[in-house]
């Protein structure tokens, strides 16, 4: 009976799929330009929907080819990254830029974008290169820091049917001083899962990164995508609702969309804990846990997008949660409330194609009636995200600028059992500090010339960190119930933080996708603990290929 209903389904999958097309990665400085024209020229007939990331390659081509209109009246620097939007997604967009005369024998590189490409009437297949190397300096530390990422990138597409993506790279690395101390205080490493030291230095990394995943078409309007890859929701720097500052995680995730509506189910296995054998994560079985969350946006006018979203952790699976439409905290009260539940909202508005304003609020748990109270009852536990974009500022072409707010309650995004919190392979889910902090960042993109890119981010926060064994609310694995108190909860309360994280980049674009980036970093932390307290500057060379920048922005 089972290999019957297997048959059946594979028979039903192989006469119903259509054509097929993979996700751009998630990289801060590729989505910006996406995020360019979409504020420029998103239209009622031309939606381009990008709180949700990553996109999909088809949404895009079909955004770009329908603004292909203004390529005239775009700026040189808007023509070129133009061309480089459309080269990249060529197999969807026919790109008129991408045919390479200079190709190396008819063997490699017959389009810009790709070194190889196989391609017939029922086949694609595409692979680059995965490739960093960096040298650089911390004032806090004598030995010279690098990093050394050679790996690979593959895509392709099948019958029409079936798509799908690979990357597997290896990485040595050493990383500055306060990097170190996070992975050696939380036991956990920024965006990565599994690592260990390199051979005979405790301050060189060794660690391997994977990802990977298949996507098909069910009907014309819903789409399913299944692999081990990473999410990001939210139009800012940061999310408060699921960034991509963990590793990568299994996942399931179902797209459907009707018109101006999209619906997303998302479900994933995340890693709870780590076995340690000493400082490294060691052989073993780590337990699991799960989550389940669901999302609709909706274009209510085509410059504004409204979210609201709704996530459950559980120990396990449970098929309860499989309910793609009911709401999760019903099902979760019915079954005695033994699970973590977050719910919020977000949206994003573009105004006189210059101007992004964007936003998040995720509650985890909230009695009105203490918020009245004015105790600052610690059940009142909630994220907030204010954000704006200025693109072309004071009419200056290519030059962007950005602000941001982020906020944190004390004990937000944590549980009464740590299993439960939200985060995976010890790292928050959503933003690095954790909880119990406030935050502005004050960023600017300039683009003076086609392949020229300088960046700078101000990051200022304040946050209070635990101590004595006590819980201040800033982590987000500690258990609630050793929390300091009911009431009198404070953003700050612990260990008194003030924060300054200052980076000012310039990047060149050699040829598609290949940039050298001259990275300087100022970092200074001033802690009510003199011994926390510490001072950095950071100087960066870089080669990059088909690899976005690695940021250690906390």
């Amino acid at each position: 009976m089972k290999k019957t209903l297997l048959s059946a389904l594979f028979l039903f999958l192989g006469t119903t799929l259509w054509a097929q097309n993979n996700y751009i990665p998630y990289n801060r400085d590729y989505y910006h330009l996406i995020d360019r024209f979409q504020i420029k020229y998103a239209e009622k007939g031309n939606l381009l929907q990008t709180s949700f990331k990553p996109i999909r390659r088809a949404e895009l081509a079909t955004f770009l080819k329908n603004i292909s209109p203004n390529v005239e009246e775009m700026s040189l620097q808007d023509r070129f990254n133009y061309e480089f939007l459309m080269n990249d997604n060529w197999s969807l967009t026919a790109s008129e830029y991408n045919e390479n005369d200079k190709h190396w024998w008819n063997l490699a590189y017959e389009r810009k974008s790709d070194p190889y490409v196989l391609k017939s009437q029922d086949f694609t297949l595409r692979i680059n290169p995965a490739l960093t190397f960096s040298l650089g300096k911390d004032s806090e530390e004598d030995q010279t820091l690098f990093t050394n990422t050679r790996g690979i990138e593959v895509q392709g597409d099948i019958d029409g049917r079936l798509s799908f993506y690979t990357m597997l790279t290896t990485t040595q690395a050493r990383f500055p001083d306060y990097v170190y101390d996070y992975i050696r205080g939380n036991r956990a490493f920024p965006n990565e899962g599994f690592w260990k030291d390199g051979e005979g230095n405790t301050r060189t990394w060794d660690f391997f990164h994977g990802r990977g995943y298949l996507n098909f078409n069910l009907t014309k309007s819903i789409h399913l995508q299944a692999g081990y890859d990473k999410q990001f929701i939210g139009n800012g720097i940061r999310s408060m609702v699921l960034s991509d500052f963990s590793s990568p995680f299994l996942f399931g995730k179902i797209t459907t969309r009707l018109g101006p509506v999209r619906y997303t189910n998302l479900f994933a296995e995340l890693t709870e804990d780590i076995v340690f054998a000493n400082a490294n994560p060691g052989d073993g079985s780590y337990p699991k846990k799960f989550m389940a969350s669901h999302r609709l946006d909706v274009n209510l006018l085509p410059n504004l997008e409204i979210g609201v979203f709704e996530t459950i952790m559980a120990d396990s699976a449970n098929i309860n949660y499989f309910n793609p439409v009911i709401f999760y905290r019903y099902i979760e009260q019915q079954q005695g409330s033994p699970d973590n539940s977050l719910v919020g909202l977000d949206f994003k508005l573009n105004l006189k194609g210059q101007y992004q304003l964007y936003g998040q609020f995720i509650l985890d748990e909230f009695v009105i009636s203490e918020l009245r109270s004015g105790d600052g009852s610690w059940r009142n536990k909630f994220g907030i995200q204010l954000g704006a974009k200025y693109i072309d500022a004071f009419n200056i072409s290519n030059l962007d600028l950005q602000a941001e707010y982020n906020v944190a309650r004390p004990y937000f995004y944590a549980y009464e059992r740590p299993a439960l919190s939200y985060s995976n392979y010890r790292n928050p889910l959503a933003h690095p500090l954790g909880a119990n902090f406030k935050e502005i960042i004050l960023a600017g993109r300039y683009q003076p010339l086609p392949r020229l890119y300088v960046s700078g981010k101000l990051i200022y926060s304040q946050y209070g960190e635990d101590g004595n064994g006590m819980n201040y609310g800033g982590n987000v694995l500690a258990d609630t119930d050793d929390r300091i108190g009911n009431n009198n909860i404070r953003i700050g309360q612990g260990i008194g933080t003030n924060q300054t994280y200052i980076d000012l980049t310039g990047s060149y674009m050699l040829l598609h996708n290949v940039f050298v980036d001259l990275k300087t970093i100022y970092r200074n932390k001033t802690s009510d603990l003199a011994s926390r307290s510490s001072n950095s500057f950071i100087s960066l060379l870089s080669l990059r290929w088909n690899l976005p920048q690695r940021e250690h922005e906390f």
